[in-house]
């Protein structure tokens, strides 16, 4: 699960580092920042997604009808 995230974030925070050194103008650090920041944002919030679908997709056990023997 979180390894979709980290993924996913190490992208973003690449080409949002990308377009705000070379679009925006910011210096390198500030695009280092941008990189990290933007970086642990998604993988956040993509591994907390996915594990509340997880969470909402698994089956209850008080709904599970009780097998006979």
């Amino acid at each position: 699960m979180a390894l979709a995230g980290i993924m996913m974030g190490t992208l973003t925070g690449f080409f949002s580092a990308l377009f705000s050194l070379v679009v925006l103008g910011h210096s390198v650090w500030t695009s280092l920042l941008v990189y990290s920041g933007v970086g642990i944002a998604t993988a956040l919030v993509l591994t907390i997604a996915v594990l509340l679908r997880n969470l909402v997709d698994t089956p209850h056990l008080a709904d599970e009808t009780t097998a006979e023997a």
